[in-house]
């Protein structure tokens, strides 16, 4: 067999992808097979066209930059390109090459995709702890503001006097509350109560909130699927993830546009640049899509990173999709996104379907036949400690204030008490529950659940971090059986 014969052979049946390009001009003169797998696309999709440009590179000024250095006689090694595929799928190419005398690029390229996927989720994984981090501190400083400022305004009703600036302490802590929250959400630390949801009836059901968000400018397009099989989510998590990307996307559309949502059951994640993990499944898509203003591919890597913007320096927190990838992730789902600068963006959430034997278990009504008036409160913060307890003494109840769970073992053995507030502390319930059977529990946040996560205990509930007095006092009165 002749040189180039076998030469050719190689070529063509290499399992990377392999180019011959025109060093002047950047065309394609040859490529083998693995490349247009690869690339998704045909034999005339690719040669005769430039590779440093889309459609092919889609970064035309990183593909510059390479091609500039080849034609200069340097090697290139591992140069990192975004290439978009003939499917829609942006992909991540390793590309190494040279350019010898003879006017013919030779290139190998790599997809290096899943290696980029794994280093910007360990990236993610770290800007998590140091979020939760914050997040923790910040609460807890936040919360003590805030319950001050409730004492100080129910003060005002029995004739105190109460200044603007005491109304402007309770709106700025509000705000940083709405903070904490998407820190927590991002960091999978919200309260999850996963359960069985009907996801189109869902939709429907926040489609006028929707509306009244857009105005007569933005349609709601929607293609739902009838045959959706339920999904294992919280409902509230689902539309706050709904409400987050309805506002970017009217901020994207200025002018007016679509807004579009769709419903199918996926067997797997597409794979893809802008999938935060691939494969898995099966699972329920709710794609979510504009075609307002869309981004560039360099915003992808730091697109759900907190305080990263692309609404530009001072034109936003950076904290919504953030959060979005937090209750995603949480939820045991998946995320793919695919944006193009004046094309639109389009978001793909992927949920897990709901266990069967999770869709006939019949919910348990609580016991409410006791009438309820001791609480055990463990709270490591001082502060924050007395607050709650004097807030909670003030509507009636005992409080037994403890500091860690030995000294709350030592008060419940000396005083049974009716109800636990504490943090997530399954081992302290659990040792309290024995003492004291049918003890209500109540947990303060920062409970990572998912849809592979253990149930409540029995007489358990969740309340969220950030909360406000009255929300802790309602479900106080709720788990005690109380009336109003």
């Amino acid at each position: 067999m002749h040189s180039s014969d076998v030469y050719a052979k190689v070529f063509q049946n290499a399992r990377c992808g392999l180019l011959l390009l025109d060093r002047t001009t950047g065309r394609v003169t040859e490529v083998n097979a693995a490349f247009l797998r690869m690339a998704a696309r045909g034999r005339g999709e690719v040669v005769g066209h430039n590779f440093w440009e889309p459609p092919l590179i889609a970064d035309a000024e990183a593909g510059a930059e390479v091609s500039a250095h080849l034609r200069a006689g340097h090697m290139v090694e591992g140069a990192e390109l975004p290439l978009q595929t003939g499917d829609g799928i942006w992909l991540l190419l390793e590309v190494s090459g040279s350019a010898p005398a003879d006017g013919v690029v030779q290139l190998e390229v790599q997809d290096a995709t899943g290696r980029e996927q794994a280093r910007l989720a360990a990236r993610m994984d770290a800007l998590r702890t140091m979020a939760g981090q914050v997040a923790g501190e910040f609460h807890d400083s936040q919360r003590v503001l805030q319950m001050l400022g409730e004492l100080l305004l129910a003060g005002a009703g029995r004739g105190w006097p109460v200044s603007r600036e005491l109304d402007e302490v309770q709106r700025a802590s509000a705000q940083a509350s709405a903070i904490v929250e998407q820190l927590l959400a991002f960091n999978g630390q919200l309260a999850c109560e996963p359960r069985p949801v009907a996801l189109n009836e869902l939709i429907e059901a926040t489609v006028p909130r929707l509306q009244r968000l857009f105005g007569r400018d933005i349609e709601i397009v929607r293609e739902l699927n009838p045959d959706l099989q339920p999904v294992m989510a919280d409902p509230a998590e689902i539309r706050q993830i709904l409400l987050q990307l309805a506002a970017n996307a009217r901020e994207a559309m200025p002018h007016g546009g679509i807004f579009r949502l769709e419903t199918r059951n996926a067997v797997a994640v597409a794979p893809g640049l802008g999938a935060t993990d691939a494969g898995g499944g099966p699972y329920v898509m709710l794609a979510v899509g504009d075609n307002g203003q869309g981004f560039d591919e360099p915003s992808w890597t730091h697109l759900y990173e907190p305080f990263f913007s692309t609404k530009g320096k001072g034109k936003g927190r950076g904290l919504g999709l953030a959060a979005v990838h937090g209750i995603v992730r949480q939820s045991g789902g998946r995320l793919w996104v695919y944006s193009e600068r004046g094309k639109g963006t389009l978001f793909r959430i992927y949920l897990p379907l709901a266990r069967a034997d999770l869709l006939a278990i019949p919910e348990t009504p609580p016991d409410n036949s006791r009438d309820a008036s001791t609480i055990l409160m463990v709270e490591a913060n001082d502060r924050l400690l007395m607050l709650m307890a004097h807030m909670l003494q003030r509507r009636g109840y005992q409080v037994l204030p403890a500091r860690n769970a030995e000294e709350a073992l030592r008060m419940a053995e000396a005083q049974l008490p009716d109800l636990l507030i504490a943090g997530p502390e399954p081992d302290l319930a659990q040792r309290l529950v024995r003492i004291q059977p049918g003890l209500r529990v109540l947990y303060l946040g920062e409970y990572a659940g998912g849809p592979d996560a253990q149930p409540f205990p029995p007489g358990a509930a969740m309340l969220p971090k950030p909360f406000d007095p009255d929300t802790l006092l309602a479900r106080v009165r709720e788990l005690l059986g109380e009336q109003g």
